[in-house]
């Protein structure tokens, strides 16, 4: 049983304000597009590190305004740490990053933290937000 092939005008959709493909390749799920913007993605409160770990990404931080630390993962070379390095370095500053563990017998990493005073983290954050990378601040 063949069903009938559905036609759809592109000029339609454009009124509606649809996404499409490079190449006319057609139109993208609005759950594709939700889920590509990072609207779809809430933090709820966390408890601890391990909590804030399972919510970050490689373009994802978490900054912890009442402890004053700032959370990710990242490789040393990677985006995040070259980006807290540098707006570190501009303000001749120096800071020690610390590697947290899922576990108490620290086999398995976790995310990384550096604590920072407000004005380190309005200028991090900000450096942050420039190449891309979505801060959560609480």
């Amino acid at each position: 049983m063949h069903r009938p092939i559905q036609v759809f005008s592109k000029s339609d959709d454009l009124k509606q304000g649809a996404v499409f493909m490079p190449g006319g390749i057609g139109k993208v799920s609005e759950t594709m597009v939700s889920a590509c913007s990072g609207n779809g993605r809430a933090m709820a409160s966390v408890k601890n590190a391990n909590e804030i770990f399972y919510n970050l990404d490689s373009r994802r931080v978490y900054y912890d305004r009442a402890e004053r630390y700032l959370y990710f993962v990242d490789a040393p070379q990677d985006l995040v740490m070259r980006t807290i390095r540098a707006s570190l370095a501009g303000m001749r500053e120096v800071l020690e990053f610390e590697q947290l563990h899922l576990d108490k017998h620290r086999y398995f990493n976790g995310a990384r933290r550096v604590g920072l005073i407000e004005e380190q983290a309005k200028t991090v954050l900000t450096a942050l937000r420039l190449v891309g990378v979505t801060a959560i601040v609480r």
